[in-house]
């Protein structure tokens, strides 16, 4: 954490940087990160479409008084263009230190789904037709697991896995997939009850130039379909059904950039200030001291306390919405 504070700030300089900076921090806890059980699985045809699942070894906090199986899903980033639910940084423990936080320390079961790029044609609204199947897999084949017939289901999107998280969440061509899991009726199998929105660029209009081709290509019309432009969307079709019962975290980086990140974050709450009274106060904002864009995921697994303090953050969050 040390490292970072002195890194640039724009994400396309402080990436390598910055996984320099985790690498030895992961390998030193390498046997407790392997140590947590995982499985690939398949959820759609595309060779993309699969997922890892990170199994706790137990049930952790007891306190917790919902008797569901608690699920989370973590959708990674990578602009778009890159990324993948097992990153080479030292020897393939990323993204699997985030699996292994998660249900190491709070007794989640982790999936880490890959989802297609635009290498693979994957073109707005792709992210969330892959989030919509995901979420699918999840009720149709995973509650046939034994011990997971009652499914409190939360979903973190991180930078670009926030906007696909964006997209399912707004775009109206998931509003049936939406229906099956927003919902009260005490016998669904699978309920969303939070999600989290790490580190995620809302709106584009201080994009770095680099990506203006990039961020064109994929959202056509970018103002509409940003992450922000589906919430205002929302907010005229159904204004008093924007989220129903789903509580939410905008968390970020105290390091994350101004013009790409952070900006767009106030411009989004902004927006959501126009929501009803039971919207706003469903509505958490935090921040992640020391921070960058890029640690976050990293920094999970390592065993330290100051660099995992936001993954304890996110933690008892989850926890909150369980009780």
């Amino acid at each position: 954490m040390d490292q970072i504070q002195q890194l640039p700030r724009s994400i396309g300089s402080s990436v390598m940087p910055t996984m320099k900076a985790y690498e030895p921090l992961l390998r030193a806890n390498a046997t407790a990160i392997r140590s947590t059980k995982f499985e690939t699985c398949a959820y759609g045809s595309h060779p993309r479409q699969t997922l890892d699942v990170y199994y706790p070894t137990k049930r952790r906090r007891p306190s917790v008084s919902s008797g569901n199986v608690p699920v989370l899903i973590f959708l990674h980033g990578g602009g778009l263009v890159v990324g993948s639910k097992t990153l080479p940084l030292a020897d393939g423990l990323a993204h699997a230190n985030v699996g292994h936080f998660f249900a190491d320390k709070f007794g989640y079961t982790t999936i880490i789904p890959d989802y297609r790029l635009m290498s693979h044609g994957a073109r707005f609204p792709s992210g969330g037709e892959d989030l919509a199947q995901v979420v699918a897999w999840v009720r149709e084949t995973m509650t046939r697991q034994d011990g997971y017939q009652n499914v409190d289901l939360f979903i973190m999107g991180n930078s670009a896995g926030g906007i696909h998280l964006a997209t399912y969440l707004f775009a109206p061509d998931f509003a049936n997939a939406r229906n099956k899991i927003m919902t009260q009726d005490p016998q669904a199998s699978v309920v969303l009850r939070g999600v989290v929105f790490l580190s995620v660029p809302f709106n584009f209009r201080q994009a770095d130039p680099s990506r203006a081709e990039v961020i064109k290509e994929y959202f056509r019309d970018i103002e509409a379909n940003s992450p922000q432009g589906l919430l205002k969307a929302t907010m005229l079709r159904d204004p008093d059904n924007v989220l129903l019962n789903v509580k939410v975290m905008v968390l970020n980086g105290s390091l994350d950039p101004e013009d790409e990140i952070l900006d767009p974050k106030k411009e989004f709450l902004d927006e959501w200030d126009k929501l009803d009274e039971g919207s706003r106060q469903a509505l958490t904002v935090a921040v992640m001291d020391g921070q960058n864009h890029i640690s976050p995921p990293l920094s999970l697994g390592t065993d330290i306390e100051r660099e995992e303090a936001w993954g304890h953050q996110v933690g008892d969050f989850l926890d909150s919405l369980r009780s």
